[in-house]
C-alpha cells in the first residue's frame, strides 16, 4: 500500500507537468504525420492520427482544468505556481491545434459551434486562473511574457472554430459569387449552343496547346457543394482541359482533389494570405494569427531569460524553456514542411474480389469459423480488401480516350449530349455488334449489373488469362466497382444495396460446399465453379448472380479477341455513368478517409463538360402530343390535374404556347 500511495502522491504533484508536456508531444505528432493523410498509408497509420487528433484535445481542456484545480491546492507563497500559471496560454495554442488538421472527418466542420462553445470556455478558465494565481511580487518581466503568450494563444484558440465554419458546408456555398440569372430563354436552346461550340472545338483542337493558348481553368470548389457551372464556364473548362495532354490534364485533377482536402480538412489556406481564394478573410486570420505566433514567442523568451527565475523549482523553469523555445519551432516547422504536402494526392486504386474473398476466408478457415461464432464474420468481410494497384493514371487516361470519343463520335445535339451520360455501357455493345447477346445484363438495376459483370470480368481472367496487354486494367476496374458497392454504395448510385455482394458470397458458398478446402487460391476457384456450373441441373442455381455471370462470361469469352475491347468499354461507361451520379458532397467526404478513385473520374468527367448530379436533377423533357391527345387534355386537364395533385406526382406541366394556328403540338416539360 505504500508504494501505491507513493505513486498517487507523485501523480498528485506531477500530473501537471506530464499532461503538458504530453500534450506538446501529440502538436509535434500531428505537424509531422497529420499531413501524411494525403499519401497512400496504412489503415492503423491514420487511426493513430485520428486518436491524436481527439486526444490533442482531450489533453489539452484536462491540463487546464488541473490547472484549475490546483489553485486552491498550491500557496500562494509557492514560486513554482506562477511558472505553472504561465503554462495557460500554451494549452489554448494547442487547443487551437496545427496546421495540417483542422478537422478528420468532414462532419467536424459542421460542429463548428460547439467547438466555439470549448473555446470561449476555456479561454474563460485561463483567463480566471491567471488573473486568481498570479502573485503579485512576481517579476514584470515575467508578467508581460505571459502576456505576450496569451495573445497567440487565444488567437490560435479562436482560429480552429473559425476555420471549421469556413469549411462547413453551407459556409462554402453562401461564400461563392452571387448566382446569375440564365441568359438564355430556353434552356434547351442554350445547351444545344453548348454541345455545338464544344463539339465544334473538340473536332478542331486535337493539339496540346502552349501555357499562353490555354484558357483559364476553374478551380473545381462548386462542384463539391453541389453548384452547376454556367454553359460559358464549361466551355472554357473544356478548352483548357482539352490542350492540357495527358500528363498535365492529370496533374491538374490530382492538383484540385489535394486544393479541396487543404480547404476542408486543413488550415494550410489559413496561412496563404496572397492566395485569391473566395476565403479572403480566412487566409488574413490564419497568417496574422501565424506571424503572431511566431514572433511575440520569441520576445516572450527574450523576457523570459532576463527575469528573476532562480527562484523557482529548476524542473518548472526547465519545462517553461522547452515551452517557449518548441513553439518557436513547432510554428517555424509547420509553414517550412508545407511543400511536402502541396499537391499531394495518392493515385491508388481500391481493389475487391468476389472470388478473391472467398480464397482469402478458405485461407483463414480456422479464424472465420471463430468469427462466424462470434457473429462478426460479416465485419471482417467488409473490412477486408485487396492490395490497392497505383493505375489512377492509366485508367484516366482511358476515361479521358472515351470522354474525347464521345464528344467526337457520338454526341450531335443536345438529345444525344444527355444519352450520352446516361449510358452504362450500351454504346460499347453496339459498337462491337453484341447488343442483343448482353443486353440484358445491363437492363437489370446498376448494382446488379455491376456484380454480374465483375464476376464475369474474374472468370474471363483466370480462364483466358492476361493475354492482352488490357485485360489487368480491365479487372483493376472491376475489382474497384466492386469495392464501391462494399464499402461505398451511396457514391457507387443512390440506391446502391451493398447486401448484395453477401447474398453472392453466399451463393458461391452454395456451389461449392464440400470443395472448400482445396480452393485457397482464385484461379481455383474460378475453374471449380465453371466446372459446376456447366453441369448445373439444379433450379435454384440457375437462377443466382453467379450462374447469371458464367453465362455472360461464356459468351464474352466466345466473342474472340474483341473480348477484352467489350469489357475495358462497358466498365468504362459503367465508372463514368455512376461518376455523373454521386453527390460531390459525398466525393468531399471521401476525401476525409484518403478519397476514391471515383472522384478523378468525376472532376474529369466535369472539366470535358459533360452533365453533373445538379444539371442532372434540373433536366427537362420536351413531350409533344398529338391534336386528339391535346383536345383530350384540354377537356379533361383539370381531372388529370386533380389526380396528379392527390397521388402526390412530382411532375410539373406546363403549357407551351403555340407557334401557329392548326395543327400544332403540345409541349410538356417534365421534370424527372
Amino acid at each position: 500500500m505504500g508504494g501505491l500511495s507513493g505513486v498517487v502522491q507523485w501523480w498528485d504533484e506531477s500530473q501537471l507537468r506530464v499532461l503538458v508536456l504530453a500534450s506538446l508531444v501529440v502538436q509535434y505528432f500531428l505537424t509531422f504525420f497529420a499531413g501524411g493523410r494525403k499519401f497512400s498509408v496504412s489503415s492503423w497509420f491514420r487511426f493513430a492520427i485520428w486518436l491524436s487528433y481527439l486526444g490533442s484535445d482531450a489533453l489539452a481542456i484536462y491540463a487546464l482544468a488541473t490547472l484549475f484545480n490546483r489553485r486552491e491546492k498550491l500557496p500562494s507563497s509557492n514560486g513554482s505556481r506562477d511558472l505553472e500559471v504561465l503554462w495557460a496560454p500554451f494549452l489554448l495554442m494547442h487547443l487551437g491545434g496545427q496546421i495540417f488538421i483542422s478537422a478528420y472527418n468532414i462532419e467536424d466542420n459542421e460542429l463548428w459551434t460547439r467547438h466555439i462553445v470549448t473555446a470561449l470556455s476555456q479561454v474563460t478558465v485561463a483567463l480566471y486562473v491567471f488573473c486568481k494565481s498570479w502573485s503579485f511580487s512576481a517579476d514584470s518581466k515575467l508578467l508581460a511574457s505571459a502576456i505576450l503568450i496569451f495573445i497567440p494563444g487565444i488567437l490560435k484558440c479562436f482560429a480552429k472554430p473559425w476555420g471549421l465554419k469556413y469549411a462547413s458546408f453551407h459556409s462554402l456555398a453562401d461564400s461563392f459569387d452571387t448566382a446569375e440569372r440564365t441568359a438564355g430563354v430556353s434552356r434547351e436552346e442554350e445547351l444545344q449552343k453548348y454541345v455545338q461550340e464544344a463539339r465544334t472545338f473538340v473536332l478542331d483542337n486535337d493539339n496540346e496547346l502552349s501555357e499562353s493558348q490555354q484558357p483559364k481553368l476553374y478551380v473545381p470548389e462548386l462542384l463539391f457543394v453541389d453548384f452547376a457551372y454556367t454553359f460559358s464556364c464549361r466551355l472554357t473548362n473544356l478548352k483548357s482541359f482539352c490542350g492540357l495532354g495527358d500528363i498535365k490534364a492529370y496533374s491538374s485533377l490530382r492538383d484540385g482533389l489535394s486544393d479541396i482536402f487543404d480547404l476542408l480538412y486543413t488550415k494550410n489556406t489559413m496561412s496563404d494570405i496572397s492566395s485569391t481564394d473566395t476565403c479572403t478573410g480566412r487566409h488574413w486570420t490564419g497568417g496574422c494569427t501565424w506571424y503572431l505566433s511566431l514572433l511575440l514567442p520569441i520576445a516572450a523568451i527574450v523576457l523570459f531569460h532576463t527575469s528573476h527565475t532562480k527562484t523557482y523549482r529548476s524542473d518548472d523553469v526547465a519545462i517553461t524553456i522547452v515551452l517557449l523555445y518548441s513553439t518557436i519551432v513547432l510554428e517555424f516547422l509547420s509553414v517550412s514542411i508545407l511543400g511536402v504536402f502541396e499537391s499531394v494526392w495518392p493515385d491508388i486504386v481500391a481493389q475487391r474480389s468476389i472470388l478473391g474473398q472467398f480464397a482469402h476466408n478458405k485461407r483463414h478457415n480456422k479464424l472465420m469459423r471463430w468469427a462466424t461464432r462470434l457473429r462478426c464474420k460479416d465485419l471482417l468481410d467488409h473490412h477486408w480488401s485487396m492490395e490497392s494497384c497505383h493505375s489512377a493514371k492509366n485508367i484516366t487516361k482511358l476515361v479521358s480516350i472515351y470522354v474525347q470519343e464521345g464528344w467526337k463520335n457520338y454526341i450531335r445535339d443536345a438529345e444525344s449530349y444527355r444519352e450520352f451520360n446516361d449510358i452504362r455501357g450500351q454504346w460499347t455493345l453496339e459498337r462491337e455488334g453484341c447488343q442483343g447477346r448482353f443486353n440484358w445484363s445491363l437492363e437489370k438495376p446498376f448494382d446488379e449489373s455491376v456484380l454480374i459483370w465483375h464476376i464475369a470480368t474474374d472468370f474471363c481472367f483466370h480462364h483466358m488469362g492476361a493475354s492482352v496487354a488490357s485485360s489487368q486494367e480491365c479487372r483493376e476496374m472491376s475489382n474497384y466497382m466492386i469495392h464501391l458497392l462494399v464499402a461505398n454504395p451511396e457514391m457507387l448510385m443512390p440506391g446502391s444495396r451493398k447486401s448484395l455482394f453477401a447474398k453472392a458470397s453466399n451463393e458461391l458458398e452454395a456451389i461449392l460446399k464440400g470443395e472448400e478446402n482445396t480452393l485457397m487460391e482464385e484461379y481455383k476457384v474460378a475453374k471449380k465453379v465453371t466446372e459446376k456450373l456447366k453441369f448445373a441441373r439444379d433450379t435454384s442455381t440457375n437462377e443466382s448472380f453467379i450462374y447469371d455471370a458464367w453465362v455472360l462470361a461464356e459468351g464474352l469469352m466466345n466473342h474472340g479477341e474483341k473480348m477484352w475491347d467489350v469489357i475495358e468499354g462497358v466498365w468504362l461507361e459503367m465508372m463514368c455513368f455512376s461518376a455523373g451520379r454521386c453527390r460531390g458532397f459525398l466525393h468531399a467526404k471521401a476525401l476525409g478517409s484518403g478519397g476514391e478513385y471515383l472522384s478523378y473520374v468525376w472532376l474529369l468527367l466535369a472539366q470535358y463538360g459533360m452533365e453533373t448530379f445538379p444539371e442532372r436533377l434540373q433536366r427537362t423533357k420536351k413531350l409533344h402530343f398529338s391534336v386528339e391527345k391535346r383536345k383530350h387534355l384540354q377537356t379533361g386537364g383539370q381531372d388529370v390535374a386533380g389526380q396528379s395533385a392527390s397521388q402526390g406526382t412530382e411532375e410539373e406541366i406546363t403549357a407551351a404556347p403555340p407557334t401557329s394556328q392548326g395543327d400544332c403540338a403540345l409541349e410538356i416539360d417534365v421534370f424527372p
